[in-house]
C-alpha cells in the first residue's frame, strides 16, 4: 500500500487530499463515545430543501474483517456495507431501545399463536440492476424478491450440510424454527417448535439480512464485490481494502417515497456515500476535516476533538452515543492454562480496568467519559446491562485502593492454588492492532499488570490487519480440531440490541461465537430459559442472573469497558446521527446536504 508523507498531505488540498487521505494506510480506527446511551427513538428530520452530493467520512467501513458474505462474517465494520446494499425483513429504528418497524416486511407479522410468523411482504421491492449485476449475475438484476429469497436467506444458515455449517456465526437464531412454508411470492409463514421470546429481534438483527440464492457459489458463499447485490438504499460502486468503500444511491429502492418524519420523498437524497478508511493520524484527520475533504470524523485521541469542536462551535456539531461494543479478551478453556477456572479468575482480578480505560479513552472537556466500565453486555443496552453503580463494587472492577488490593491478593491466592510454585510459562496474546492505541498503551500496560499481580509473562502477537487473523483464529478455535489455536485475544467485540444477542450465541454450549469451547450445562440452562421467558421484567432478571454467573464464577470472556463513540459533523450535513455501532447504513437514506448552510461555500468539490 502506498503511504503519504505528513509533509505531503498537509500540502494537499480538496478532493485530492481526500483521495490521498484514504490511500494512506496509519493503522485506523471508528471513534467512539458519548455521555448519553444511544436515543430510544429516532428524532424527526429537517425536511430537505437541497439533494445530491456524496457523503464522504473517514471511518473503518473498508477494513474485511473474516468474509464479505453477510451471513459469515462475525462481526465489524463491514455491516456497514452490508446495511446500505441489502436489506432485513424488520429493522431496529434507532438501536439500543429502539422500536421494530418492517422494513422489507409491510407490516409486523400476524401470530396466530407463540409459534407462528406469517410474514407479508412490501410490493416493489427489487434487486438491484446495474451494468455490473447484468455482467455477472444477467437473472438477477433487477428482479423482484420473493418470499423464497427470505427462505432460503434463513435456512442456508441453519442447514447441517452447508460447507459453511460451522461459520454461520447466528445460525442459533434460526435453529429454533421448525419450518417455513412459502403460499406465494409476498407470504410466508415461519413455524417455530417452541416459543422463542426475542425471535422477532432476530428478524431485525443487525446482520439478519436478505440475500439471493444467485450470489452464493458452489462452497456455499457470497465473499465477493460482485456477490454484493441486495435491495438495499444503496449500490456498491467500490471496494478497497483498507483504502475505501464507496456507495451510490440505488433510484429503485422500495422505500424512496416512504417520507419518515414528514422530511421529502424520493430517498437517499444524496448521491452516494464515500466512506474512506480511518487514517487514525489526528493531524491528517484535522486538516481534511478543516478543508471539507471530509464531512464528518472522528478522531484517535479524545482531547483532539473535542479541541477540535471548539474551534467553530457555530457550524460543527458534536456527535455522540455509547458504544454498542466491548472491549474484552476471549480465553480458550481446552487446555492449560485456562482450563483452569481458578486461573481465568485470577485473569479477571490481576486486570486494572480503570488504568486501561483511562489510557485509552481519557475523559474530556471538565471530565466527560470516554469510556464506560463494561460487563457481558455493552453499558449502551441500558435495559440488560449491569448497573455501572452495581459493576464498580465487584471485584475486578474496582478502583478504590483497598479493593484493588483485595484483588490482587485474591488472585495471587487463586494462582498459586491452581499452579503452585512452579515457573509459570508465556502466554501467548493476540491483541488487535486497530486502533493503534491498543498496542501503542493498552498492550504495555496489559503486560504490566499481568506481570506485577502474577509473575506471568504476556507474549503480544498483533494482527496488523486489526482483526482478520484474530478472526481467522477464533475460527479454527471452532472447526473441530482435538484442540483451539488461540488462548486470548484482546479487541473489540460487537453486540446487538436484545440481551441474546450479546449471550446465547457467546455462551451456549455448541454455537459457533463460543470459540472459548466452553461447555456449562447450568449456563445453557439460564441461556435458554431467557429465551423463552416472555415477561420483559423476568428476563431482564434472568440476563442479569446470566451476566452474574459469568463475571462471578466461569470468566471465560474478560469484558474492561466500552468506549464512548464521538465524531465531529459539518452543520450541513442534515439528519446525521451516530448510529451505536456498525450496521446501520441504511439510516444514511435520510441524510442530505444543505447548500444553503454558511459552512457549505467552502467545501472542495
Amino acid at each position: 500500500m502506498r503511504r503519504l508523507t505528513r509533509r505531503r498531505f498537509l500540502a494537499s488540498s480538496g478532493a485530492t487530499l481526500a483521495a490521498a487521505s484514504a490511500a494512506a494506510v496509519v493503522g485506523c480506527r471508528d471513534k467512539k463515545s458519548s455521555t448519553a446511551p444511544a436515543a430510544g427513538r429516532a428524532k424527526p428530520g429537517t425536511a430537505v430543501s437541497t439533494r445530491g452530493g456524496v457523503l464522504r467520512t473517514y471511518s473503518l467501513d473498508a477494513m474485511i474483517q473474516d468474509s464479505l458474505d453477510p451471513h459469515l462474517t462475525q462481526m465489524g465494520p463491514i455491516a456497514n456495507l452490508h446495511a446500505g446494499v441489502f436489506s432485513r425483513l424488520y429493522r431496529y429504528t434507532a438501536g439500543p431501545g429502539g422500536d421494530i418497524v418492517p422494513d422489507l416486511a409491510l407490516a409486523m407479522p400476524e401470530q396466530p399463536d407463540n409459534l407462528t410468523y406469517v410474514i407479508t411482504l412490501r410490493d416493489g421491492a427489487a434487486f438491484h440492476d446495474t451494468p455490473q449485476v447484468r455482467a455477472a449475475y444477467p437473472g438477477l438484476a433487477g428482479r423482484a424478491l420473493t418470499a423464497d429469497d427470505v427462505k432460503f436467506s434463513i435456512e442456508r444458515q441453519s442447514s447441517r450440510n452447508s460447507p459453511q455449517a460451522r461459520h454461520f456465526y447466528r445460525q442459533g437464531d434460526w435453529t429454533p424454527i421448525d419450518r417455513i412454508d412459502v403460499s406465494d411470492a409476498r407470504t410466508l409463514t415461519i413455524k417455530l417448535k417452541q416459543p422463542v421470546a426475542p425471535f422477532l429481534g432476530f428478524l431485525a438483527g443487525r446482520h439478519a439480512f436478505v440475500i439471493a440464492k444467485e450470489t452464493v457459489d458452489a462452497l456455499d458463499q457470497a465473499n465477493s464485490p460482485g456477490a454484493m447485490v441486495g435491495t438495499g438504499p444503496f449500490l456498491l460502486d467500490s471496494l478497497e481494502p483498507q483504502v475505501a468503500m464507496r456507495l451510490r444511491r440505488n433510484p429503485l429502492w422500495f422505500a424512496r417515497d416512504d417520507n419518515p418524519g414528514g422530511i421529502g420523498t424520493g430517498r437517499p437524497f444524496l448521491d452516494g456515500y464515500d466512506a474512506f478508511f480511518d487514517p487514525q493520524e489526528d493531524v491528517f484527520q484535522r486538516v481534511a476535516f478543516e478543508r471539507r475533504a471530509v464531512d464528518t470524523t472522528g478522531f484517535s485521541d479524545p482531547a483532539v476533538l473535542d479541541t477540535e469542536r471548539k474551534t467553530n462551535l457555530a457550524d460543527i456539531v458534536l456527535e455522540e452515543t455509547d458504544a454498542g461494543a466491548i472491549l474484552a479478551s476471549r480465553l480458550l478453556l481446552d487446555r492449560a492454562p485456562f482450563k483452569d477456572d481458578r486461573v481465568r479468575r485470577a485473569f479477571h482480578l490481576a486486570t486494572d480496568r480503570g488504568a486501561i480505560m483511562n489510557l485509552l479513552y481519557p475523559a474530556v472537556d471538565g471530565g466527560r467519559a470516554s469510556a464506560k466500565l463494561s460487563g457481558p453486555v455493552a453499558p449502551a443496552m441500558q435495559q440488560w446491562a449491569i448497573a455501572d453503580a452495581d459493576l464498580r463494587k465487584r471485584p475486578g472492577y474496582r478502583s478504590d485502593d483497598a479493593g484493588r488490593a483485595a484483588d490482587i491478593q485474591e488472585a495471587k491466592q487463586l494462582w498459586a492454588a491452581a499452579l503452585g510454585d512452579g515457573p509459570v510459562g508465556d502466554v501467548r496474546v493476540l491483541f488487535a492492532g486497530i486502533p493503534k492505541a491498543f498496542v501503542d498503551r493498552a498492550m504495555p500496560a496489559f503486560q504490566r499488570q499481568l506481570l506485577d499481580a502474577l509473575g506471568l509473562n504476556i507474549v503480544p502477537i498483533v494482527d496488523p490487519s486489526g482483526y482478520a487473523l484474530i478472526a481467522s483464529s477464533l475460527g479454527r478455535n471452532i472447526d473441530g480440531a482435538a484442540e483451539g489455536v488461540t488462548l486470548c485475544t484482546f479487541a473489540l467485540e460487537d453486540g446487538g440490541d436484545d440481551v441474546d444477542d450479546w449471550l446465547y450465541p457467546h455462551f451456549r454450549s455448541g454455537q459457533p461465537m463460543n470459540t472459548y469451547r466452553l461447555q456449562d450445562a447450568q449456563l445453557d440452562a439460564m441461556l435458554d430459559k431467557q429465551r423463552a421467558e416472555f415477561d420483559t421484567d423476568a428476563r431482564r432478571k434472568l440476563g442479569l442472573d446470566i451476566q452474574d454467573y459469568l463475571v462471578r464464577k466461569v470468566n471465560a470472556r474478560l469484558e474492561y469497558l466500552a468506549p464512548v463513540r464521538r465524531r465531529l459533523t459539518w452543520g450541513y450535513v442534515r439528519n446525521s446521527s451516530l448510529p451505536a455501532w456498525h450496521g446501520a447504513t441504511e439510516r444514511l437514506a435520510d441524510v442530505w446536504l444543505d447548500t444553503t448552510h454558511p459552512s457549505w461555500r467552502p467545501r472542495s468539490a
